[in-house]
């Protein structure tokens, strides 16, 4: 996501504040007492706002990604085709003298270089690494080596929030120059489904995908991506990932739930990227099989959701399970399997070592197959 530094500002003066009045002849005035300005006390909710705010404000960093440019001899000396992006980043732990911090794949995805600016009195700049991304969540997690933050971020869980509840977003709106900008809102609605088109990193071909969400109405804009969104208790409760950009709509921003981001995170740290399992199976959704296809495997009438297995690799995961061929896959575990984007959706919510099992109608019978997965 590139941000342009250019921002058009309009400023507004009220007629009489900023006006200078001569007395045109005759005696000054006299100028009336002014009353004195009783001091603001601030509520139990405004105090609790500004206390998380303050608790965790360092801990939002500016990432900025510089991506193309030339290369070869003269790419040392020139920056011409370079472009650089700005997005956010939460410091989420200091280990082994390393900084660790979390921001959005699409924030440094195609990055050739990385810099990470702390929102402090010293505007500190450091170069970051790459740890690991995973374009299915949007998350990444960026090391500074040999470099301890001061402030670092805590994870709350999502799932406590309620309807309604205040939360607030840290960030750097539209790049540096709004580095920590605030805002607040409630939450709308948990687990919601948004379709975003992504890139597979196994076969490069575009995917549509769904990306589970906590909905809010906090104002969040371009550079806000990779920002915290905390509870009142200073707790980041999700990464602001994205909202819905439309002249129609108002008020609709997506968050990266804890729940979802936080295994994430931690297969990223340990291996670079996220270990999801591979059934080893090539598949069609039922909706696309031919009237006299679900005639030959004697698919029920009542059965029309499900992904059709067209083919098995050998020696793969499905192949020990015992599918075959011409089965149809109706569930994975309690989930149903509307068609191929819910069954990758579904089979990616699993790990290495959990045991999972699946539905399968095979000649009209119905039967579970299951497996640990190695």
């Amino acid at each position: 996501m590139k941000i342009f530094s250019t921002v058009i500002v309009t400023f507004l003066t009220t007629a009489g504040i900023f006006t200078w009045f001569q007395n045109v002849g005759g005696a000054v005035p006299e100028l009336a007492p002014v009353a004195e300005v009783a001091p603001i006390v601030l509520g139990n909710q405004e105090q609790a706002q500004i206390e998380a705010i303050e608790s965790v404000a360092e801990a939002i960093v500016g990432v900025v990604s510089t991506t193309g440019g030339p290369g070869g001899f003269l790419g040392s000396f020139s920056t011409e085709g370079q472009a650089s992006g700005s997005g956010s980043g939460i410091v989420y732990e200091v280990r082994d003298g390393d900084t660790y911090i979390v921001t959005n794949e699409h924030v440094i995805n195609g990055a050739t270089s990385i810099e990470v600016v702390f929102n402090n009195s010293e505007q500190i700049r450091k170069t970051a690494e790459i740890v690991g991304y995973d374009v299915y969540t949007d998350i990444a997690v960026l090391r500074i080596p040999d470099f301890e933050a001061s402030v670092v971020a805590k994870f709350g869980q999502t799932e406590d929030l309620r309807l309604g509840q205040t939360v607030i977003a840290i960030g750097n709106p539209l790049g540096l120059d709004f580095a920590g900008s605030v805002t607040m809102g409630i939450v709308s609605g948990h687990d919601r489904q948004v379709p975003v088109p992504i890139v597979s990193t196994t076969t490069g071909q575009r995917q549509n995908w769904s990306m589970t969400v906590l909905q809010t109405d906090t104002a969040i804009n371009p550079g806000n991506s990779g920002g915290a969104l905390i509870n009142l208790a200073g707790e980041v409760v999700g990464i602001n990932s994205m909202k819905i950009a439309q002249s129609a709509v108002e008020g609709m921003s997506f968050s990266i739930p804890t729940y979802i981001a936080l295994p994430i995170i931690a297969d990223l740290e340990a291996y670079g990227e996220v270990t999801r399992p591979l059934l080893g199976v090539s598949l069609v959704s039922l909706g696309a099989v031919p009237r006299q296809v679900l005639e030959a495997i004697r698919l029920p009438e009542a059965v029309t959701t499900g992904v059709l297995v067209n083919e098995v690799v050998p020696g793969s995961l499905a192949n020990t399970m015992g599918i075959a061929a011409g089965d149809v896959i109706t569930h994975i575990g309690d989930t149903e399997v509307g068609d191929i984007h819910t069954f990758r959706q579904a089979l990616f919510a699993y790990r290495i070592g959990d045991e999972i099992s699946l539905s399968v109608i095979r000649d009209g019978e119905s039967l579970e197959v299951g497996a640990v997965i190695e």
